[in-house]
């Protein structure tokens, strides 16, 4: 049997109006705890700063931000060899057929396009939420947290 608790994810986000609604969304589910970065930089220093088997069950992760971009920060977590396992999850505005390509070429789990409708927004953020936190096995199942 596995105990429900509320699984960290980490949000990699530098807009505080996005962060707010994707926060209210996740707060709504009460099934994660939240930690967030508004940048590339702070980002990974929390991702390495976590304990083993302690860590994060997702990433959230925006593409356009100033300084270490989600594209780099993309990068430098699927080439780590103790956060590559972590599960990131694309949420940007770029439809850019080039960012898509390149975030699965190095390695996201998924991406999506935020939408500019609230409403929409908020249905993407419960659908990923949904998946990977109520739907999805977590790599860490069945470590004693």
């Amino acid at each position: 049997m596995i105990t429900q608790f509320k699984r960290p994810i980490l949000v990699i986000e530098d807009s505080d109006e996005d962060f707010e609604t994707i926060e209210r969304v996740i707060l709504r589910t009460g099934r994660a705890k939240i930690t967030r970065a508004t940048n590339g930089e702070h980002g990974l220093h929390l991702m390495r700063s976590q304990q083993p088997g302690h860590g994060i069950d997702l990433v959230l992760l925006d593409l356009n931000m100033h300084g270490l971009d989600g594209r780099e920060v993309l990068r430098e977590i699927k080439t780590d060899e103790n956060l590559r396992i972590i599960p990131v999850v694309v949420f940007t505005t770029s439809s850019n057929p080039r960012d898509i390509q390149s975030c699965y070429r190095f390695g996201a789990n998924s991406y999506h396009l935020k939408p500019i409708d609230l409403y929409e927004f908020e249905a993407v953020v419960q659908t990923i939420i949904e998946y990977w936190l109520a739907k999805n096995v977590s790599y860490q199942t069945g470590v004693d947290r």
